[in-house]
């Protein structure tokens, strides 16, 4: 061993197949096409030649990587199989995790079945990814009350290898979530999270805002590209759709035929699909209307916007960016999300509409809990009246672009 140092390995790129690179006696460091970089131990046991995985750089370092090896190898030498060795510890592991009453996982998991029906389903998703991913590999089968500050710090320092800061913060917000939910339930006698300044691990939190279009050749140019999409007629129609509505995409993707209501035009969002935790009623304008109803002759019983694959799967998200990608935008030009800005943008500068009904038709808080409910109430009628505003605006800025073009030529 000694081949490699730390630049090095700190210097190697992927590829687009896999591969390998030595650092002699066995040792090798395996490169992914996605960046992760693996140690592993080649050896050979019983005239067959086998492959113990180590650990994942930089978690396990150059160092302990090479300790491990010489720990190997002598198990090797002695006559035994380290992978058997690896086998029979897992299985004991595993007998010692069921013997658990309450492992990391097993809170967490408990305490996002209780706040369910409270989050949207998007933020249930992504918490539940983000615990899948990132820290039941590292502290699921803990005890909740063997978990110290320095296991989260380790959670936090890998993900910034991979400089996701936004879903370090969200990842951190989760276990807190859970640690304080575990303590106020006494599952749990302290809160190690709280010991943690996420800031100074994962650095400062830089709000992310989405890439959006708000003059008015530019917004032409965009939904006249959207509608001579030449993909799957699903993702154009969803786009549009998105357009006219400005919703979260995700709330496009997952909308179904039970949610509107043609005769009182209207779009109702059930609780569970919104972030702010509320059913939302969308109005609908006449040409969101017409692009439903052409939706109908493409979509199945359940789905407004189907997947390319199956009418029973919604539509994904990297259908709709990569619509958005394939008519020429980069994602710092614009983004499906960016519907939101460009509404916002416009209608608090040339619609007559007060900004209460602005934002709550943005599913934003308005005022204290109490208000936000009578906001949704009595804002309906003006709130019918800015969605109908909004798509004859788009449908003018393309008419004004057109004619203005027309002069000119």
């Amino acid at each position: 061993m000694g081949k490699l140092k730390d630049t090095q390995i700190k210097a190697l790129k992927p590829k687009e197949k896999q591969y390998t690179v030595s650092d002699g006696d066995g040792l090798q460091l395996l490169i992914k096409p996605n960046g992760s970089k693996l140690f592993r131990f080649r050896y050979r046991y019983g005239n067959k030649q086998k492959v113990y995985s180590i650990g994942k750089y930089p978690i396990i370092s150059l160092a302990d990587a090479r300790a491990k090896t010489l720990e190997l190898k002598k198990i090797v030498a002695d006559g035994n199989d380290p992978m058997e060795l690896k086998k029979e510890a897992k299985k004991e592991q595993i007998k010692r995790y069921t013997q658990k009453q309450n492992t990391f996982e097993k809170v967490a998991l408990e305490r996002l079945a209780k706040v369910e029906e409270e989050i949207s389903e998007s933020h249930y998703k992504r918490t539940l990814r983000g615990f899948n991913n990132d820290v039941f590999p590292f502290i699921g089968d803990i005890g909740i009350d063997d978990i110290e500050p320095h296991h989260i710090i380790e959670i936090l320092k890998a993900m910034s290898v991979r400089n996701v800061k936004d879903a370090s913060y969200k990842v951190y917000q989760s276990i807190n979530r859970t640690f304080k939910w575990a303590v106020a339930n006494r599952i749990a006698k302290r809160n190690p999270a709280s010991d943690i300044d996420a800031k100074e691990i994962i650095g400062t939190h830089i709000t992310k805002h989405y890439a959006t279009i708000v003059d008015d050749r530019g917004i032409k140019n965009l939904l006249e590209l959207i509608d001579s999409y030449t993909g799957h007629t699903s993702t154009r129609l969803a786009l549009l759709f998105l357009a006219r509505t400005f919703v979260r995409p995700t709330n496009v993707r997952l909308a179904k035929w039970s949610e509107i209501d043609f005769d009182k035009k209207q779009w109702i969002i059930p609780a569970k699909k919104m972030k702010t935790k509320g059913e939302f009623i969308v109005p609908l304008s006449n040409q969101a209307i017409q692009i439903l109803k052409e939706a109908e002759q493409y979509s199945g019983d359940e789905l407004v916007f189907p997947s390319t694959k199956s009418k029973t799967t919604p539509l994904s998200e990297g259908a709709l960016i990569g619509c958005v990608r394939r008519i020429g935008y980069s994602k710092d030009e614009f983004v499906p999300h960016g519907f939101r800005a460009m509404f916002s943008t416009i209608a608090h500068e040339k619609s007559s509409f007060s900004f209460e009904v602005i934002e709550t038709q943005l599913a934003h808080s308005v005022g204290n809990s109490v208000s936000q409910a009578y906001n949704r109430a009595k804002y309906i009628d003006d709130r019918t009246e800015l969605m109908q505003w909004w798509s004859d605006h788009l449908d003018e800025v393309c008419r004004w672009v057109k004619d203005l073009k027309t002069i000119f030529l």
